[in-house]
């Protein structure tokens, strides 16, 4: 059902997620996949990172995390506070007195509802996407590595091949 959160989906790498664009062919997509069966990746891990580098990386990541979060707060508040608004003159009125009519009550605790289930669903999906592996999903900063990784494997072997250098 649309209000219920996608149950585990299997995890694809991202030259195999569905509507991919890019020009990789098969036989690239399948070489990558057999980097990617071995029980060590080429790739460098987080781990396998000096401290220094870890920490600039993480400090970076939380950044970003900080502005997605503040960017999702914007809307939401505006909603809300129309709604409180809202109810506020009805309960209130004009000339201090409650509103004839039960629609403002309702326009109110509908923007409220609205506005928080908003800002519920935008911080849920903000974490999700710093923590994918609570879903099931890889370590973020491991698997942008490896896609990294990829690409530079990807350019340089056409590059060899295409203009005869020998890197």
């Amino acid at each position: 059902m649309w209000w219920k959160r996608k149950q585990d989906t299997e995890w694809l790498p991202w030259y195999r997620v569905p509507g991919f664009k890019g020009k990789i062919s098969e036989a690239e997509k399948r070489q990558l996949d057999a980097f990617r069966m071995q029980k060590r990746h080429p790739a460098a891990t987080m781990g396998d990172l000096p401290e220094e580098v870890r920490l600039y990386i993480v400090r970076l990541e939380l950044e970003n995390y900080d502005f997605k979060q503040e960017r999702a707060v914007g809307g939401p508040m505006i909603a809300g506070l129309l709604g409180a608004a809202s109810l506020s003159v009805s309960y209130f009125g004009v000339h201090i007195q409650p509103a004839d009519s039960i629609w403002p009550y309702f326009l109110g605790l509908v923007l409220l509802i609205v506005a928080w289930s908003l800002y519920r669903r935008e911080w849920k999906r903000n974490a999700d996407e710093l923590f994918p592996q609570r879903r099931g999903g890889p370590n973020l900063t491991d698997e942008n590595i490896r896609k990294e990784w990829e690409l530079e494997y990807l350019t340089r072997r056409d590059q060899r091949d295409g203009s005869g250098l020998a890197n």
